[in-house]
């Protein structure tokens, strides 16, 4: 079978994956490494090849920039303490307790090859993580530290790959050469992502068609990413930089003729390379058990419980001394800070998934180091590194839901408070200049009575405070005012009613099709308004 026949196989694959996931109610990337585990065993499949290092090129760029452009900058900013401790103290750590755990349960085996298996499975993913947690209702700060935590560590996870690699293959590891390579990719990286951003916020208004400017927002990542690889910098830091700063300033800049277009494509785009890559994840896992027969099921099953135990409880253990312990030693460092449930930091802990970065590097490690030398543990190590990718997606992201139902989680009731004084500000805003035109005479009176209606039935729905949010990313939507779910509803039905009404006109031969295109393409925007 073809390659192109294979892709194209892999994506009805994950169509009905993620159709299945849907109606079971699993969290997509678990369903679709169970559904590449199970494909493996298709003789065509099991020949099907992709170099891990495309697998990083192709699919980390647009995932990294997805997630980065939707961060918040200001939270990221207010929680950048505990973002770097989590995304380069914890990978350290859990880089030296991996390797500790590897060394002795190995007796034999160098503390250089330890250090690439902790290196592999110490950096939680930033995909993976996303694409589980978006959908349950998670605390707002949660979920900034667990996304800004995955955006940084994939770059101090790379590095420090790259050290312990080397220093298997050389024998030699310099502290003073690794440092300031260290400092390199970390300048490097930010260097060019930011500057590719800032090149495509200027280029951006000089574009003029819809179709070129959607493709650029699809280039600026890659472009950034293999500039900053070809000069040595982290390319994970550059694409992050660039949807960090693209993320701040393109709602100035992206107009609504771009936005909606411009996100369903994204949209898909992700999709598609999520369910793709975790498929890929499931397609390796039995061809590489094939390579492992000199150990017992017995042996592998105990090493891979000692390593995903490490990973895990090291992840729990040094959260908690930090978020605690710090707060003994350090009162000063933290008097303005609020000291967090007990709750929320258990679910920090909690969330630690591993993904496509672990998976490409794992999948990345040479299998010799010279001529005749076999790298030393190769097929163990990359075994490991699934072990614990298939642990922390399917264990732990089946628990979450169940641990987030268990737990009282703290909300910030201050979201509240900003997304309902952003709505009534926008609100009183735009009703003031609609007051100023009326009072010009400028203007077709029918119009603005119709603007202006609109405008004072918004802010009667909003009500007097945050206590009737239209909608808020920390509420589910059944808490909705009631009043508000009532027009909903009712906004769909009559919407419904033209709908219906167009299309009949057109199978009359009443309307051409451009002309129900057109118009349909007027209600479905107003009807995304209120769903």
């Amino acid at each position: 079978m073809e390659t192109a026949e294979i892709l194209t196989s892999l994506l009805l694959v994950v169509c009905l994956l993620a159709t299945l996931a849907e109606r079971i109610n699993i969290p997509q990337p678990i369903i679709f490494l169970l559904g590449g585990t199970s494909l493996a065993f298709v003789p065509i499949l099991q020949s099907f090849e992709i170099e891990p290092q495309a697998i990083l090129a192709v699919f980390l760029p647009p995932l990294l920039m997805e997630a980065a452009f939707f961060t918040s900058l200001r939270d990221f900013k207010n929680n950048i303490r505990s973002i770097l401790q989590l995304a380069v103290g914890l990978v350290l750590v859990t880089a030296a307790t991996v390797a500790f755990a590897f060394v002795h349960m190995l007796p034999g085996a160098s503390w250089a090859a330890g250090f690439v298996l902790g290196a592999i499975v110490s950096p939680p993913d930033a995909i993976a993580a996303a694409a589980i947690i978006r959908k349950l209702r998670v605390p707002r700060r949660i979920v900034t530290i667990i996304e800004g935590e995955s955006l940084i560590n994939d770059a101090s996870g790379l590095i420090l790959y790259k050290f312990a690699v080397a220093a298997v293959m050389t024998g030699q590891f310099s502290l003073l050469e690794a440092s300031g390579h260290f400092v390199w990719m970390i300048v490097c990286g930010t260097a060019v992502g930011l500057a590719f951003a800032k090149l495509f916020i200027v280029l951006y208004p000089r574009i003029r068609e819809l179709s070129v400017e959607i493709l650029m927002t699809f280039v600026v990542p890659y472009v950034a990413y293999l500039s900053a690889e070809a000069c040595q910098g982290s390319g994970v830091l550059a694409v992050v930089a660039a949807g960090l700063y693209t993320g701040w300033y393109g709602p100035t800049i992206f107009t609504s003729r771009f936005r909606i277009p411009g996100e369903a494509v994204w949209k898909m785009v992700v999709f598609v390379l999520n369910g793709l890559v975790f498929v890929l994840i499931g397609l390796k896992i039995p061809t590489l058990l094939t390579h492992l027969s000199v150990y017992s099921t017995k042996e592998l099953l105990g090493y891979s419980a000692i390593i995903c135990a490490t990973a895990v409880f090291v992840r729990f253990a040094y959260i908690f001394v930090v978020v605690y312990g710090t707060r003994l030693w350090l009162p000063s460092l933290y008097a303005q800070a609020p000291r967090p449930s007990w709750q929320n930091v258990f679910v920090v802990g909690f969330i630690g998934m591993r993904g496509v970065v672990s998976l490409a590097t794992a999948l990345a490690l040479r299998v010799s180091i010279s001529w005749g030398v076999d790298f030393p543990y190769h097929d163990l190590i990359v075994f490991l590194a699934l072990s614990l990718i298939i642990f922390t997606l399917v264990v732990q992201g089946l628990a979450l839901p169940w641990l987030l139902r268990k737990l009282t989680l703290s909300f910030d009731p201050r979201v509240l408070q900003e997304d309902w004084n952003a709505r009534m500000s926008a609100a009183q805003q735009a009703l003031a200049k609609v007051e100023e035109i009326e009072k010009s005479g400028n203007f077709q009176g029918t119009a603005l009575a119709r603007i202006k209606g609109h405008y004072q039935a918004r802010l009667e729905s909003l009500g007097d405070g945050p206590n009737t949010p239209l909608v808020n990313a920390d509420i589910p939507v059944a808490t909705i005012h009631p009043v508000v779910q009532e027009e909903n509803r009712l906004w769909q039905d009559v919407l419904a009613i033209e709908r219906e009404v167009v299309v009949g006109l057109r199978r009359a031969y009443t309307i051409s099709d451009d002309v129900m295109h057109d118009i349909l393409r007027e209600l479905d925007l107003m009807a995304n308004r209120f769903l």
